[in-house]
């Protein structure tokens, strides 16, 4: 079924794997040889690449470095290696007992899967010359990218099939909407930290005080003043030149990718489970109801044996040539709209196939698919010319070894340069990229004054750098913090002030005592009782959680201190507990809210299938794994 995929692969799987091979010692400078292991781990025997968990582990870098916009401390750097190692440790436990069990994804379901990824698809139809060169352009081997995605949909088969499977009974589900859908009624009392410090002195010989003794708290970051070269992507294409015969020619070259290919809707049923004469007695009796007048959609329910497809009515969707196994696609190409033929023979068994309906396909002429082709045709110079000033770039500076005057003049780039350069303040010099810190401060560049080996930025930016000036960190004189210090000292009297007046409120209201009044004389606000539930969001978060994590009042009211995030303090007053009532709740939000807690205890389920398969795992981690000298820059990884 995916021999259409496959078919004329060959020859540029091998340019992807020499085209990968020349692009990791461009960016990277990896010596395999000087690593001691292939493999990340063994679970039961079958391994995880190094290469597969190197590539999540820098995925997971990548993601944690554009959501906090700093860097990753050695500590956890290590911590990530480990959380990601798990989690592909659980996910070959599970793929090895989905082998066990004999399941495995059909090739037609994976077919059909594939041909819906959009990236892969021409004006909304699956093209497989685009296919061929989407996985060409990220080095993947058809092979490689069917049976990942193959996994993929049998992990996700896997996982659906234990949250279908979850369920609440009657009593817990309605417990659950009486505890969730609680009301709560509050007071609180808040004591803001900011409005507290106003008020706050504090002296000098305080501030000389915590100074003298936390001097380690106060040291300037290390920075560097930098030089550097990069090639930008973006800036090549725009220079490059094209006329309308260059474009005219890329067009033909370009073709495919502006015509849709004929298209035919098609259902089928499948014989597949049994010998060759059986299966065809059981396809020519379904064929005599079909033609009798029985429902195809009805019979492929009863009789399909592809279990992707005979619930759907057989609906393979929209077939174009070259997707399918070679009896198949002849009948089906040579149909006519409404046909139904069989039982035609292939490898998987015995179909009938039913033709629904046929778009013819159509070519984009040439002017139509002009603009779009000189910004492609830009893009496609521009990345042969990056790739190869990126080359002569790592090259000369290798040469040059601790300069870059002369390679700055050698390829007629400009030399250019940061001061200051912090490991913490560098987001607008460039766009975050860990690769530029480690580069920057890494003990060749930093202490040897060598330049760096290339770093990349993103796909089509790179450059070399190398530190001009060094500026270790130093103590900070007690005039540049003395401010910063007093600022804080008042914080921590104010926070304090705060917590006192928490508990002399929470004696006086236990007392029987007016707090508002007391409250507002100690510069706090008040917030008289209201009703509040689970999803209200005019009360602080904290306050709001403290307030269902207590117990139902007793007769007397409850008193809770809560120590907020900024340093505030509040006192919250819980008065009453009111039980959600189910039959209040709209038949459809409680539809809604059934099917949200059966999937979250699915997925519970799920996890802690996984985590029993991990446990009884046969599991091998190589100890380099959580080296620092494995994965540091100075170590390959």
């Amino acid at each position: 079924m995916l021999q259409g995929f496959r078919e004329g692969a060959g020859r540029w799987i091998a340019i992807a794997v020499l085209g990968l091979i020349a692009i990791s010692f461009i960016f990277w400078g990896i010596d395999f040889t000087t690593l001691g292991t292939t493999f990340a781990a063994k679970v039961n025997g079958r391994e995880i690449s190094l290469i597969d968990f190197e590539r999540e582990v820098q995925n997971q870098q990548n993601q944690y470095q554009e959501l906090y916009r700093t860097e990753l401390t050695d500590e956890l750097r290590r911590e990530l290696r480990r959380d990601v190692l798990e989690r592909l440790i659980r996910q070959q436990a599970l793929l090895d007992r989905i082998r066990t069990s004999g399941y495995q994804i059909s090739d037609d379901r994976l077919t059909a899967f594939i041909r819906t990824i959009p990236v892969f698809q021409v004006g909304g139809e699956f093209s497989i010359d685009l296919y061929r060169s989407q996985l060409l352009n990220q080095g993947l081997s058809p092979d490689g990218f069917e049976s990942l995605q193959r996994e993929q949909l049998e992990l996700l088969e896997l996982q659906q099939g234990i949250l279908n499977s979850s369920f609440y009974m009657p009593n817990e589900f309605r417990r659950y909407l009486e505890v969730f859908n609680q009301r709560r009624e509050i007071a609180y009392a808040l004591f803001e930290v900011d409005t507290l410090s106003e008020g706050v002195l504090v002296g000098e010989a305080d501030i000389e005080a915590h100074y003298a003794l936390n001097e380690d708290l106060y040291l300037s970051e290390e920075s560097v003043d930098l030089q550097y070269i990069e090639v930008l992507g973006s800036a090549i294409a725009e220079g490059v030149e094209y006329s309308t015969e260059i474009l005219e020619a890329y067009y033909e070259e370009e073709k495919y990718r502006f015509q849709t290919e004929e298209q035919r809707k098609a259902r089928h049923i499948l014989f597949a489970n049994g010998d060759d004469a059986e299966l065809e007695i059981r396809a020519q009796a379904a064929l005599v109801r079909i033609e009798a007048g029985e429902d195809f959609l009805e019979l492929a329910d009863e009789f399909s044996d592809d279990v992707g497809t005979n619930n759907q009515g057989g609906d393979l969707g929209w077939l174009g040539e070259g997707a399918l196994e070679g009896p198949f696609e002849d009948t089906l190409f040579a149909m006519e709209v409404g046909d139904i033929q069989g039982p035609i023979k292939t490898d998987f068994g015995y179909h009938i196939i039913r033709l629904d309906d046929i778009v013819l396909g159509n070519v984009q002429p040439f002017e139509a698919a002009k603009e779009e082709l000189a910004v492609d045709y830009q893009n496609r110079e521009a990345e042969e010319l990056f790739y190869g000033l990126a080359t002569e770039l790592a090259d000369l500076s290798f040469a040059a070894f601790d300069e870059l005057e002369t390679v700055s003049t050698q390829m007629d780039l400009p030399l250019k340069e940061i001061s200051n350069f912090k490991r913490s303040e560098n987001a607008s010099v460039f766009p975050f990229n860990e690769a530029v810190l480690q580069a920057a401060f890494s003990r060749e560049v930093l202490e040897f004054g060598e330049n760096s080996v290339l770093v990349e930025l993103d796909d089509n930016h790179v450059l070399i750098l190398r530190v001009n000036a060094h500026y270790p960190s130093a103590q900070q004189p007690y005039e540049e913090v003395r401010a910063e210090i007093a600022e804080e000292l008042a914080r921590i009297q104010a926070e304090a002030e705060a917590f006192e007046r928490v508990t002399s409120l929470t004696i006086l209201l236990r007392e029987g005592g007016e707090g508002q009044a007391f409250t507002e004389e100690q510069n706090g606000s008040w917030r008289e009782a209201v009703w509040v539930e689970r999803t209200t969001t005019e009360i602080p978060t904290e306050i709001l959680a403290a307030s269902f994590r207590l117990e139902k009042p007793r007769g007397a009211r409850i008193f809770e201190h809560v120590a907020m995030a900024n340093g505030d303090q509040a006192l919250l007053v819980l008065s009453a507990v009111e039980v959600g009532q189910p039959e209040s709740v709209p038949r459809e939000q409680r539809d809604q809210r059934l099917a949200q807690v059966a999937q979250q205890t699915g997925m519970y389920e799920f996890s802690g299938y996984a985590g029993e398969l991990r446990e009884t795992a046969t599991v091998r981690i190589p100890e380099e794994i959580f080296d620092p000298a494995f994965y540091s820059p100075l170590g390959g990884f």
